[in-house]
């Protein structure tokens, strides 16, 4: 690994250490993003990252569950693969969407709760859970767009992912 590789890995692992996710998350989804070959066993791993070969395996658990790398074996080759590949980005766009919808479900289970107090002392949870009923509501539009720069229009392949929906209307 370059020192300039290096430096991406340890960025990557600040930020989703930041996001909820630990830091050896992020370092792994790193150096998956920009390693050469592109798959990877958790040898390379624990050698490339300098992580024992528990916390990789720790790791790879948690990425494959939140669909951002994928787990894979070779006919012959006892060794597990894991790779980054380009459509990790569906379940991570689709993740979003998802926690939009849920975290909006339980701040109206909250509100419902709060439902005979006074508007001001519900305030603060409406204006949360107004926030993400809209963010929720233009997630779809805001992917659709950008697929649409990158595939051109009416190519949506992520929309069903994100929404949950089966086809999204163009």
């Amino acid at each position: 690994m370059t020192p300039e590789e290096a430096e991406f890995v340890e960025e990557m692992g600040q930020f989703l250490g930041s996001s909820g996710m630990t830091p050896m998350a992020g370092r792994m989804w790193g150096w998956l993003l920009i390693c050469d070959p592109a798959d990877q066993t958790a040898s390379d791993l624990a050698a490339e990252l300098h992580a024992s070969r528990g916390a990789i395996s720790g790791t790879a658990r948690l990425l494959t569950t939140a669909g951002m790398i994928r787990r894979t074996r070779r006919r012959g080759d006892r060794r597990e693969y894991f790779t980054a590949p380009p459509g990790a980005l569906v379940a991570l766009l689709a993740g979003a969407g998802a926690s939009f919808r849920r975290f909006r479900e339980i701040t109206g289970d909250g509100l419902a709760i709060m439902e005979s107090r006074p508007p001001e002392a519900r305030a603060r949870l409406q204006e949360i859970h107004d926030a993400y009923a809209f963010f929720e509501q233009e997630y779809p539009a805001l992917i659709d767009r950008y697929m649409d720069e990158r595939t051109g229009p009416g190519r949506r392949p992520f929309a069903a992912a994100v929404t949950g929906a089966e086809e999204i209307p163009a």
